[in-house]
């Protein structure tokens, strides 16, 4: 076969290679890589490569292949941030639809759907992230109160985080539900819509679970 036939001479050029590499090898035994590039000492070190480099390429195939490089290197980051991003996303718990229409039947009393939608996107992308539940709970109503600054919000959502699932979280629900008058959004103390946002945003993390 036609590939049988090349193979002592890949053979033997991988052999040639090898020795021109072994032989350079030992020529610089002596030398000391700066493994630090952070060192001032390194600095003439590269600076010696950088010319050796340039003496022995011509500046137009130089520039070529340095051009060719950083392409294929944007080419593989693009590559890995497209899995990373799928990766996520395959992760990522969301609600159905089916979730969604009980949810703003629910809660379309009691909040704006615009804020009802953007509660459960930020919700959405924070039950994404591996951070604590008060951490999700904070994001997912942050921008719903921007009034509130982050360290009311996290003294607010310690009972919302700290409170069980299933029975107690049901529990939870309605007592804040209870406790928030039943008047429109825009007629409820800061306190109200920040109760009122803060256990819609439990519901919403523990229903994505469900």
């Amino acid at each position: 076969m036609a590939s049988d036939s090349t193979r002592p001479c890949f053979s033997a050029f991988r052999s040639q290679a090898e020795l021109e590499l072994l032989q350079v090898v030992l020529d610089n035994a002596d030398a000391s890589y700066p493994w630090n590039p952070a060192d001032p000492a390194a600095s003439s070190y590269f600076e010696q490569l950088e010319q050796e480099v340039a003496a022995g390429w011509p500046t137009d195939m130089l520039d070529s292949y340095a051009q060719s490089l950083s392409t294929q290197l944007d080419q593989l980051w693009a590559t890995v941030d497209a899995a990373q991003n799928a990766a996520q996303n395959a992760a990522q718990p969301v609600l159905t639809t089916a979730s969604f229409s009980g949810l703003f039947q629910r809660f379309a009393d009691r909040m704006p759907q615009g804020l009802l939608e953007r509660l459960v996107q930020q919700a959405q992308m924070a039950i994404g992230s591996s951070s604590s539940l008060a951490d999700q709970l904070v994001a997912s109503v942050r921008d719903v109160l921007p009034d509130w600054g982050d360290d009311d919000l996290y003294v607010l959502a310690r009972p919302f985080a700290y409170a069980m699932r299933d029975k107690d979280e049901n529990d939870l629900l309605e007592g804040a539900l209870r406790s928030v008058r039943s008047e429109a959004w825009e007629d409820l103390s800061s306190i109200e819509q920040a109760r009122l946002s803060l256990a819609i945003a439990r519901h919403i993390i523990d229903q994505s679970k469900v």
